[in-house]
């Protein structure tokens, strides 16, 4: 059809059939109430795709929900790893009240325990499996024979004495403590059986084990709010965080204002130290030139033996308290107590 012919069609059309631009306008309106019935019932029926929209603010996780968890984790584990330190501890008691003295008769004379003992740094082929007895009012140890060491003793004493000499005697009285030394290991590898000792042990080396683990975990875990920062704040402040002369001393300090935690005190008295220093003599002062805080000596010229004794003492308490009496002093800085004379 001629391009023109086909254009006067179009012209001509019939008032009867819609234009284009009508059935545009009507597809259009269609569409629209189309859309408004299908949201219409999507609203009416309790459809699963609700799971699919987004999550309300409060069912959000915490930023630092890991933190709490590990803080928790840290609780649980610390308080297996106490219990299984004092069942540890009680069987260990009980034992060695069921055990009993160890024998006189097999304690290693000073010439033995440092021919044979580890302890002593001697050659690697002199030590012997011997044993240690420890003693309530003693801080180190004694040495005792065991029946292996014993046998070893007498396999060996040839090589390290000779065959003249007191050698023969040796062999003769390590033979005599044989029967006394393999009665006491049987009675102490039996009462340790019985107390579950190796078991109680491991047990015990366990919960620390993973106790460290928890912790490590913790102090590794940064915090993103004020409450993850109350965590860790938490987790410092129960230990003695104000001994050593830490930097970090102050940044916990802050962080502890901060979060409202309570940090560990000392227990040392130290209003009652200060008393006591200033009556008997001696003084504390704040030198601001240096900042830092000088303590006065007593005067021990003609004092007596008493007054120096309790002037030793409280010099002694001031060395083992020194964190905590410079902790006390820190804020009074300025306490005209403490100003230089």
């Amino acid at each position: 059809m001629p391009f023109g012919l086909s254009l006067k069609n179009l012209i001509r059309r019939d008032p009867e059939t819609p234009s284009l631009r009508e059935r545009a306008a009507d597809l259009r309106t269609s569409l629209s109430r189309r859309s408004v019935v299908a949201g219409t019932v999507a609203a009416a029926v309790p459809l699963p795709a609700l799971a699919l929209a987004p999550p309300s603010p409060e069912a959000a996780p915490h930023p630092d929900q890991d933190l709490f968890d590990i803080e928790a984790l840290c609780a649980r584990a610390d308080a297996a790893d106490k219990a299984a330190g004092m069942a540890h501890g009680a069987a260990n008691a009980a034992f060695r009240a069921a055990l009993g003295p160890f024998p006189p008769e097999l304690l290693m004379t000073m010439w033995e325990a440092q021919t044979f003992s580890p302890f002593y740094g001697v050659r690697a082929s002199r030590r012997l499996p011997i044993r240690l007895v420890h003693h309530d009012d003693r801080l180190n140890p004694d040495f005792g024979w065991t029946g292996e060491a014993l046998q070893r003793a007498i396999g060996s004493a040839v090589n390290l004495l000779g065959r003249g000499g007191q050698t023969p005697h040796m062999i003769r009285y390590w033979r005599s403590l044989l029967p006394a030394a393999t009665a006491y290991d049987a009675r102490h590898d039996e009462l340790r059986r019985q107390f579950r000792i190796q078991a109680l042990a491991d047990e015990y080396e366990d919960t620390r084990k993973t106790a460290a683990r928890v912790h490590t975990l913790l102090r590794r875990t940064p915090a993103k709010t004020v409450e993850g920062l109350a965590v860790h704040t938490r987790a410092l402040a129960s230990e003695t965080w104000y001994e050593g002369g830490s930097p970090y001393k102050i940044l916990l300090q802050s962080a502890a204002a901060i979060t409202g935690v309570a940090l560990r005190q000392p227990d040392f008295d130290v209003p009652a130290w200060l008393d006591a220093w200033e009556q008997i003599g001696g003084r504390v002062e704040y030198r601001a030139d240096r900042a830092e805080w000088a303590f006065i000596h007593p005067n021990t010229d003609g004092a007596s033996l008493e007054t120096r004794d309790r002037i030793r003492g409280l010099h002694n308490e001031k060395c083992s308290n020194s964190c905590a009496i410079h902790l006390w002093l820190e804020p009074r800085a300025t306490d005209p107590r403490f100003a230089r004379a």
